[in-house]
């Protein structure tokens, strides 16, 4: 007769469903929802926990709208960034310690920005620490429903504790219309004037839907691609939540579907559940969306798994004729046709995988707007000394190589450039890949 199972092989046991279970690989999460009535139009994994990155900074948003309809806030109120808040990494809008700006000028940044130094100055402002500020977000968080979230700051940036649902920032996401609707309009500004600069809004959805008006990007290694949008048509708003999307535009394009589905749901007298009414799954750990190798950055010091999910499938949520249309209007657009060679550069050679990772996410910091052309790439290689991991930008045209190897030098950092070896020229009209992120960015 066999022995029965030790404590400890029960839970190497549990563990291996666990990891088993389409929760633990869940690929995606979804929700749309009328925003009037919080019936849901459609749902996948809604209630799984995930990372929410930025999308944390609609909650500062609704603490922050709180503080202004209490009066304990101004628009006009001069804030200023501690030294803690000028060292938030990127996105942000680089502001010193001791820098004053007002709450609007701040509410401005985080909406149209996703401004990490400006969230946390709201966060002080309102809570005295950004922990206590997280302290005060978890209990509003619960308050007004979200009982899978909880949170550790005011930006999104990676933390265990960082946890949210698809349906609970939907419910997040209905509050700020219901609670607050004469602030909405910052989330839909779409761009934000500072100091003499003009920037655009982050969250290009604005831009590409002709009925959405609002609402918020996010972005980590371990959420993948997030965004929430709200829209509005014929007097009938929808409010869409899509997160891990692989690349920044699957997880627009996978909106526009999700919205015009919305659309032609909601006309319908199909009957639907309240939001209210999607329970809680098992409380299983958030899923790390994107492997190291696509996700430039330290993304194994976050727990990249860099061998389980390296390979996915694109994200297919069921496209309406409207939603067709659209694509192919915008795969026929004629496009400018790429001719000459293709550039890499080179940005160093490292003994660990780990270092080349920090070394992509320092140039890409120190590129700005440069890092939205080509594509971050690690390669491994070998030369007498043993194994080396290579740094490289790839897919440049020579005069963008340069620009880059000129930027970085100003930097400190090592930039070469060389030719790609020649290869067939993309026909017009195909769309080119964007670099990813680290860092809770939009």
């Amino acid at each position: 007769m066999s022995a029965l199972p030790t404590p400890r092989l029960a839970l190497i046991s549990l563990a291996c469903l666990l990891l088993q279970s389409p929760f633990a690989a869940a690929r995606y999460a979804a929700i749309v929802i009328d925003a009037d009535s919080g019936r849901v139009i459609h749902e996948n994994e809604s209630t799984q926990r995930w990372y929410p990155a930025s999308l944390t900074k609609v909650m500062t948003m609704y603490m922050t709208f709180a503080a202004l309809e209490s009066g304990d806030l101004k628009l006009t109120d001069t804030v200023y960034a501690s030294k803690h808040a000028a060292s938030m990494p990127s996105s942000k809008l680089g502001l010193r310690a001791g820098q004053s700006l007002t709450v609007e000028q701040a509410i401005m940044a985080v909406t149209t920005r996703s401004a990490n130094d400006a969230a946390v100055v709201l966060a002080e402002r309102l809570g005295g620490t950004e922990s206590n500020f997280a302290a005060m977000m978890t209990q509003t968080a619960h308050r007004l429903g979200m009982s899978s979230s909880s949170f550790e700051n005011a930006s999104g940036l990676p933390n265990d504790g960082q946890i949210s649902s698809a349906r609970d920032l939907a419910l997040l996401s209905a509050a700020v219309l219901r609670d607050f609707p004469q602030y909405y309009h910052y989330f839909s500004a779409t761009e934000f004037r500072y100091k003499g600069r003009v920037m655009p809004n982050t969250n290009k959805i604005l831009k590409t839907y002709p009925d959405a008006d609002g609402f918020k990007t996010g972005f980590t290694c371990g959420s993948g691609y997030n965004l929430i949008a709200s829209a509005k048509r014929n007097g009938h708003r929808i409010i869409g939540v899509l997160l891990g999307a692989h690349s920044s535009g699957e997880r627009f394009e996978q909106m526009s579907n999700l919205l015009d589905m919305g659309f032609a749901k909601s006309g319908s007298n199909q009957s639907g559940e309240h939001i209210s009414q999607l329970h809680d799954t098992a409380q299983l750990p958030p899923p790390f969306q994107l492997a190291s190798n696509r996700c430039a950055g330290s993304a194994e010091q976050m727990g990249a798994d860099s061998g389980s999910i390296s390979r996915y499938e694109p994200i297919r949520i069921n496209e309406t004729p409207e939603s067709k249309e659209r694509r192919l209007l915008a795969a026929n657009k004629p496009q400018p046709r790429i001719t000459g060679q293709s550039w890499n550069v080179s940005l160093g050679s490292f003994p660990r995988k780990i270092d080349a990772d920090v070394n992509l996410q320092r140039v890409r910091n120190a590129l700005g707007p440069l890092a939205k052309n080509g594509q971050p790439r690690i390669v491994k290689s070998k030369n007498k000394r043993g194994t080396v991991w290579l740094s490289q930008w790839t897919g440049l045209q020579q005069n963008d190589s340069r620009d880059f190897c000129r930027r970085l030098h100003g930097k400190n950092l090592d930039c070469s450039s060389f030719p790609q070896p020649k290869q067939t020229v993309a026909a017009a009209g195909n769309h080119g890949k964007t670099g990813h992120r680290n860092r809770s960015k939009s």
